[in-house]
Formats: structure tokens, C-alpha cells, sequence
């Protein structure tokens, strides 16, 4: 019997390989809001050791309990002494895996990074003493990147690595698609501001723990945590989608929207931390890495393919 004789048999075939780009591509980005969604307790200044919280309480765990001897000696006599320097290496280098994987830009490279990265995360909450921590999930997470490193396409589908190889023309649509994905953020960061009210005025959160108060009862969100907004820093993200959309036509408008996510990026990295108030009244200090990633991803980006589009 002959399938390709059946009804849609042809047609579904022919869908394939776009069916398969998404599915990686998708993949990948998911890995990519992994860590992203892991940025905003990695908080500067003490990284949790004063009380310790947050990353120093996992560090200091694999000091004493991670199943490797050498990982053990390693973490006690030089990560420990040199703490507040491993606390940046490991913001900025998360934040850097979580920009690349999201906007598929050396994506087989970052994918490598991401698995060795992994590694020590595992050994140190192996053995966490809460015993909270599903060690599975962390053998799932290396290998998955390493399943992401061996794909030559990795980056193809949904990624700038794609586009790159694509016409300029191509490369224009790409960066009209890209200010679009900026201009829906934005929207959603703007609605979130506006009618939500679990946290302070300073800054509000995309995604919350804690949830916030509507008739004196707690409402559960999205337990996400990926990027915070306020109201000011929603609409400057709607403005440079813009830029980026009208760019497709007018490359100046593209490199004014880069610029900007570009400085965006670089304010909240300086800016190294947010407060917030919880719904309990308490103030939870978090870090911008996440920020950092999804406004430096769209600066890179758009950078890179804006200057792809002017490419003969």
C-alpha cells in the first residue's frame, strides 16, 4: 500500500520540517526562560550570605554534602573565601546563557556552556539537607543542552543563527517580528503595572510567588518570575519595538531601537537590584538579571539582524 496515495499524507510531509524547526526552536527557548525565570534570587551585594539565603544557602550545602570529594574542597577553600566574586560570576553568566538560548545566537556553544554550568548546580543540591530539590530534574537539564549542543540546527529555527544565513530580505521580516515580540512583552509588562497591586510602586512583577490582595483575598499568578516592570519601563520597551518594526524599512529607526534596549539593558544591570513589596507587607529584594537578558537579547538581536538586512 502506497501512503503517499492517502489523503493529506503529501501535505503533512510537506509540513515536516517546519513542524520539526518549531519544536526545536521552541525547545530551546524554553530552556532559554529556564534560567531566566532562575535569575531574579541570584541578589547582589551578599548574594544571600549575611542571612543565609538565596544562592549562599545551596553553595554552602554542596560545601558540606556534595558527593564529590574534589567538588567538596573546591567550593570550602575557594569559592567560600572569594563568595561575593562567584555570586557575579554566576548572575552574569546565567544571565548571559538565558539571553543567547532565547535569541538562538551561538547556540550550539551556549548550549555546551549551559551543560557545564549545570553540573555544579546538580552536585550542590544532590544532597541538599531539605531534601526539596528532585535531583532528576538536573540530569534532565544537562542533558537536554547537550541534546541541543549535538543538533547542528540548534539555532536555525526561531534564532538569529537562522536568520543570519537568510537574504537580506528575510532579515528585514525577521526584525519586524522581533519588534513585534518586543511590543507584546511590553503590553503584557504594561498590563501587568497597571492591574496588579502586589507590589510597590517602584517596580512590578510578571509572575509572583506571593500573588497580591484583591478583596482582602490572596490571588495566586503565574508563578513565572520573569521580568519586572513599571509602568515607565513598559512603554520605553513598546517604543523601541517600534523602532525595531519600523526599522524593517528604515535601518536608522532599527539602530535607534537597539540603542535603546541597549541602555535599558545596561540601567538595570547597574542598577543591580529591585524592592518590592510582598503582599504581607514584607520588602523582597530581587535581582534585574532578568531584565538584563531579555533587553540585552533585544539589542543584540536586532543589532545583529539589522545589520544583516543592509547586507547586499
Amino acid at each position: 500500500m502506497n501512503l503517499d496515495n492517502l489523503p493529506l499524507v503529501p501535505q503533512l510531509r510537506r509540513l515536516q520540517p517546519r513542524a520539526e524547526g518549531w519544536g526545536i526552536g521552541g525547545a530551546r527557548i524554553l530552556l532559554g526562560l529556564m534560567w531566566l525565570a532562575n535569575l531574579h534570587w541570584k541578589v547582589p551585594g551578599d548574594f544571600g550570605k549575611d542571612n543565609g539565603g538565596g544562592l549562599y544557602k545551596y553553595v554552602a550545602a554542596g560545601a558540606e554534602n556534595a558527593p564529590l570529594a574534589p567538588y567538596r574542597w573546591v567550593t570550602r577553600e575557594l569559592i567560600l573565601p572569594n563568595y561575593v566574586a562567584f555570586g557575579w560570576f554566576t548572575l552574569l553568566s546565567e544571565t548571559v546563557i538565558a539571553l543567547l538560548l532565547i535569541i538562538g545566537w551561538r547556540t550550539r556553544l551556549t548550549a555546551l556552556a549551559g551543560a557545564a554550568l549545570s553540573v555544579p548546580i546538580m552536585l550542590s543540591v544532590l544532597y541538599y539537607p531539605r531534601a526539596d530539590e528532585w535531583s532528576w530534574s538536573y540530569l534532565m537539564m544537562i542533558g537536554f543542552h547537550v541534546l541541543l549542543a549535538a543538533m547542528p540546527n540548534a539555532g536555525l529555527h526561531l534564532g538569529v543563527d537562522g536568520v543570519l544565513r537568510r537574504t537580506a530580505d528575510r532579515a528585514r521580516s525577521s526584525l519586524r517580528a522581533l519588534g513585534v515580540t518586543a511590543l507584546v512583552i511590553g503590553l503584557a509588562g504594561l498590563w501587568v503595572a497597571r492591574s496588579a497591586d502586589f507590589a510597590g510602586e517602584g517596580v512590578k512583577l510578571l509572575g509572583s510567588d506571593n500573588g497580591f490582595l484583591r478583596d482582602d483575598k490572596l490571588v495566586r499568578r503565574w508563578e513565572l518570575k520573569f521580568v519586572w516592570f513599571n509602568p515607565l519601563w513598559a512603554i520605553l520597551t513598546m517604543v523601541c519595538a517600534v523602532l525595531l518594526i519600523v526599522g524593517a524599512r528604515r535601518v536608522q529607526a532599527a539602530w535607534a531601537g537597539v540603542a535603546g534596549f541597549g541602555v535599558l539593558a545596561l540601567v538595570a544591570l547597574f542598577q543591580a537590584t529591585y524592592d518590592y513589596v510582598r503582599d504581607d507587607g514584607a520588602v523582597q529584594k530581587i535581582a534585574t538579571g532578568s531584565n538584563v537578558a531579555i533587553w540585552g537579547g533585544f539589542a543584540l538581536a536586532g543589532w545583529l539582524i539589522a545589520r544583516r538586512s543592509r547586507s547586499a
